[in-house]
């Protein structure tokens, strides 16, 4: 179709390839012989959800596909399961239905995203220190802290003063950095902490 009918007239059969300008951009045309940058505005984000088409003004809900899982579209309108890759691992998709092993990184250590499926070593850090992510793939020095001195993290790496407490008193932790009296328990009698 020739540019003459990229006016007013957007009809079904005018949406050819020489009709994808923002004239022509309506709902009438939004077919996926238009997805071109030129008519990737907000009217017609459904059908032309492609890599092409991968721009801020069709980060809509309908969009929100792998095709389109760009840095660019990483908004919150786009903050689906269906969107939650590496490429849009950003604190503004950092929410509760992006908290997935994809999305396991430091960007995206906040505290909306402190859940089981995320304690990863590289989301081990104090924002997500908190006892949904004390498990044994998270007791690192970074997050030792009181919320995670708890059973599930007695372990060596994690016997430091700051969790020297009742419920870490196992004999992993009888070492010197956890000698104290809330520590002198069976548990421990057979090292030099009591």
């Amino acid at each position: 179709m020739v540019s003459s009918c990229c006016g007013s007239v957007c009809s079904e059969e005018g949406c050819g390839q020489g009709c994808c300008q923002p004239s022509c951009c309506q709902t009438t045309c939004c077919r996926t012989t238009c997805c071109r940058p030129s008519c990737c505005v907000s009217s017609c984000c459904r059908p032309c959800c492609i890599s092409s088409c991968c721009r801020p003004s069709c980060c809509v809900s309908s969009c929100c596909r792998p095709s389109c899982c760009r840095p660019s579209c990483c908004v919150s309108s786009c903050c689906r399961p269906s969107c939650c890759v590496s490429s849009c691992c950003r604190p503004q998709c950092c929410q509760s239905l992006c908290c997935q092993p994809t999305c396991c990184r430091p960007s995206c250590c906040i505290s909306s995203c402190c859940r089981p499926s995320c304690c990863r070593p590289s989301c081990c850090v104090s924002s997500c220190c908190r006892p949904s992510c004390c498990v044994s793939s998270c007791c690192r020095p970074s997050c030792c802290q009181s919320v995670c001195c708890q059973p599930t993290c007695c372990r060596p790496s994690c016997c430091i003063s700051s969790c020297c407490r009742p419920s870490c008193c196992v004999s992993s932790c009888c070492r010197p950095t956890c000698c104290q009296s809330t520590c002198c328990r069976p548990a421990c009698s057979s090292c030099s902490c009591c």
